[in-house]
């Protein structure tokens, strides 16, 4: 019969020498650092259920702003060779994601992607406070009349859950991921 082999020697998970194990699976050096293991391994479940309940913890703000941020960047790398649609110009120093029927306003538009484009941020968004009027007639350049009047006419009220928010904020990861990747690609 054969004699099985003796396992290599390993670093022990709790103290971090080199020892040498009796069996495959074993990770700790001695019963003292097997029991630093059960503890510290019984620390790091704790904080992850922690980190958990923190999560749920959160308020809708909180997952709002993850998801919008992710959401005005598509917006911004989508229309990327576009004029602002509010002035039509083309070098502004930086560019934003302007809604046309505002978050306050029409909160259940706020991550529809026919009522966001690409704005200047400084003087249409700002100082204009989004330019709506130029920005009805760019709108309906870009979408058409009866898209804007469907926009304008909209009114659903809608009660946002953390889980919709999460599954926005991860459709649109995905989606700037895709449109960096192929800029990059672009000669």
């Amino acid at each position: 019969m054969q004699k099985p082999k003796k396992p290599r020697p390993k670093k022990c998970k709790a103290c971090q020498v080199r020892f040498q194990p009796d069996r495959p699976l074993q990770e700790a050096c001695s019963p003292k650092c097997a029991i630093d293991l059960v503890r510290i391994k019984a620390e790091k479940k704790r904080k992850r259920q922690d980190r958990e309940r923190l999560k749920d913890l959160q308020p809708l703000s909180h997952w709002h702003s993850k998801a919008q941020a992710v959401f005005n960047e598509y917006i911004r790398l989508r229309d990327k060779d576009e004029p602002c649609i509010s002035c039509g110009t083309e070098d502004a120093p930086q560019w934003c994601a302007g809604h046309y029927r505002s978050r306050g306003a029409a909160g259940h538009l706020r991550y529809n992607e026919s009522n966001v484009h690409k704005q200047c941020n400084h003087h249409c968004n700002q100082k204009l406070s989004g330019n709506i009027e130029n920005y009805r007639v760019g709108l309906i350049k870009k979408i058409g009349v009866k898209a804007v009047e469907a926009l304008e006419n909209n009114n659903v009220t809608k009660k946002w859950t953390r889980e919709e928010i999460e599954e926005i904020r991860k459709k649109y990861s995905k989606m700037v991921k895709q449109l960096k990747k192929n800029i990059s690609e672009d000669p």
